[in-house]
């Protein structure tokens, strides 16, 4: 090989090295750019996600162990008659006591600490409402409950697919199937059960609302969650005219334990009452919904 070619050999040699040197440097570049912009959204999707769940909550505390009553009551299906065999629970945010309805329906907790309790009760052969509230009970109460507790049928069930309205009565919920988690004891799909109650004759007490209660509706399956929370309108009610303020209250004893304010809302000109999820609000979960005038 002569040094001519020896030159030119070298000097190609250089060049495609070269190259290949500045393909790379390019590659990498844009591996970098693309990484960083990776990176943004993904924090860009984390900052959508994040939301501060600013609902106040209505606590209603633990029991503080000190001196013993008991609570007494009877539940009722619509049509009045006794339920037997329902399945009673009387919870602090720790435990929770059984108990079940006998054949006049009666139920009964003993040797209870003063402070307050959330009371569920349902059936389970026959699908009922799950009903929940919170209870006071004071040292050395013997309280008895005055009116009896209804538990109610579902009225209607609606599939949820993406976003979907459900009808409840007179009201209206703008649900969405997007983080809907149903407890592990619902064995279906994304669903809604619902059925609007009279608060007057629902027999459920509420020791912990401040107000006056003129809308009740029972949701299910019991305790799912929902985040976002969903928003709600309501239309109809007796009792809501133009100007009132309005809280929308959820209640829950899973994690903590009270009526969380869904929010605050103020009647229209024709007494409508319309909660949007904006800003981490919303319907938290499917429970017992009230509907409180203050």
């Amino acid at each position: 090989m002569t040094s001519r070619t020896l030159t030119i050999f070298g000097f190609l040699l250089t060049l495609a090295m070269g190259c290949g040197s500045s393909g790379d440097d390019k590659d990498t570049t844009g591996g970098d750019a693309d990484a960083d912009a990776d990176a943004d959204a993904d924090a860009d999707a984390d900052a959508d996600s994040d939301c501060d769940d600013e609902r106040e909550l209505m606590a209603c505390g633990e029991s503080d162990g000190e001196g013993t009553g008991s609570i007494t009551g009877r539940l009722v299906n619509e049509a009045g008659e006794p339920y037997a065999d329902a399945l009673l629970q009387l919870c602090t945010q720790t435990q929770c006591r059984p108990a079940s309805s006998d054949a006049d329906g009666a139920w009964r907790f003993d040797e209870v600490a003063r402070g307050c309790y959330a009371l569920d009760a349902h059936h389970v052969e026959d699908h009922t409402t799950k009903v929940l509230t919170f209870i006071q009970i004071d040292t050395d109460e013997d309280r008895v409950l005055d009116e009896s507790i209804v538990l109610y049928q579902f009225d209607d069930e609606t599939d949820i697919s993406g976003e979907t309205t459900v009808t409840a009565g007179d009201l209206q919920i703008m649900a969405n199937s997007e983080g809907y988690d149903a407890p592990l004891s619902h064995q279906g799909g994304e669903i809604v059960e619902s059925v609007q109650v009279d608060p007057a004759t629902s027999g459920l007490p509420l020791d912990t609302v401040d107000g006056e209660v003129v809308g009740m509706w029972y949701l299910g399956p019991w305790d799912t969650k929902l985040d976002p929370g969903w928003g709600i309108t309501t239309t109809g009610i007796e009792g809501i005219t133009a100007g009132d303020t309005i809280q929308v209250l959820s209640g829950s004893y899973i994690g903590d334990m009270g009526w969380y304010i869904a929010g605050e809302v103020t009647a229209s000109a024709d007494g409508e009452i319309t909660l949007s999820n904006a800003d981490c609000g919303g319907l938290p979960t499917l429970t017992t919904l009230l509907l409180v005038k203050i």
